[in-house]
């Protein structure tokens, strides 16, 4: 075979601290979207791998080239905000059965052609933690010669892609709950499947619940290792709506459940 490979980074990014309250990040970054994305470490979940629906419809991990600002509102205790600029995707990447996973640039192969725009809210209130999210982009990354040729809508928020999404955490003594819903849009999907032939769904939906339970708080209140029971359903759809030129795939709509121990003898450490 032939000499190659590659030097990669999840995230390699300048952080400017604009005030006691915000900051800015500019670089290669993880924008705030779904439960994982931002804090994908396995200390972070249960189970070995990630929740599909956080894979399949929100492509978790997922990171581009971007700017991005973070920061609280002191007027509300607890409430957090971003708002954030990157590249956009690439639709050509896109496949039936794994939705945009694969039209991530995630960096290196980003196109100056497009952008997109994502922003979320995040509020602590007690045991809670709420938040939303959301994402709007462009995704022929083309030139406009390029685009007319596969009669695509060229520009920064050109052929787009929206994607949006709600969850909720709760924890106390012991007890940990979990639950998300996402849904993303490609309402020019027909014209995608005319030039690429990839099967593009106009809209596809997840959403899933995890329960779990700290088995050592019942021996002990002021525990700081970690020994969770959990289960989790997950359910989504990556081809809830087809443009006409779609072909529906049964195999695409799916239901998980998963469950297992999770255990933290340490800070920073896990076994699953």
């Amino acid at each position: 075979g032939e000499p190659g490979g590659e030097l990669a980074f999840e995230q390699l990014f300048l952080k400017f601290n604009i005030s006691r309250d915000a900051y800015i990040t500019a670089g290669l970054f993880t924008p705030r979207i779904g439960i994982i994305n931002e804090n994908h470490l396995p200390v972070n979940y249960n189970g070995n791998d990630r929740p599909v629906v956080e894979k399949l419809i929100i492509p978790a991990t997922w990171r581009e080239l971007g700017i991005s600002l973070y920061g609280s509102i002191n007027s509300v205790q607890g409430l957090n905000y971003s708002i954030g600029i990157m590249n956009g995707l690439n639709a050509e990447g896109f496949e039936n059965g794994t939705g945009i996973r694969h039209g991530r640039y995630e960096g290196s192969n980003a196109s100056a052609s497009n952008i997109a725009v994502t922003g979320s809210m995040l509020y602590y209130y007690k045991d809670f933690r709420f938040q939303v999210s959301g994402y709007y982009g462009g995704s022929s990354g083309l030139t406009n010669q390029e685009a007319d040729s596969l009669q695509l809508e060229s520009g920064a928020f050109g052929t787009p892609v929206a994607l949006g999404e709600a969850n909720v955490q709760y924890n106390h003594s012991g007890i940990s709950v979990r639950a998300l819903f996402t849904a993303v849009s490609i309402p020019q999907a027909y014209e995608i499947n005319r030039a690429y032939e990839n099967n593009t769904p106009e809209l596809m939906l997840g959403g899933y619940i995890e329960a779990g339970y700290n088995i050592l708080y019942a021996f002990n209140k002021s525990t700081t290792k970690n020994l969770t029971y959990f289960i989790r359903y997950e359910s989504l759809d990556l081809n809830y709506k087809l443009p006409e030129n779609g072909i529906t795939n049964g195999l695409n709509k799916q239901q998980y459940i998963t469950t297992g121990l999770t255990y933290q003898p340490a800070r920073g450490v896990v076994l699953k």
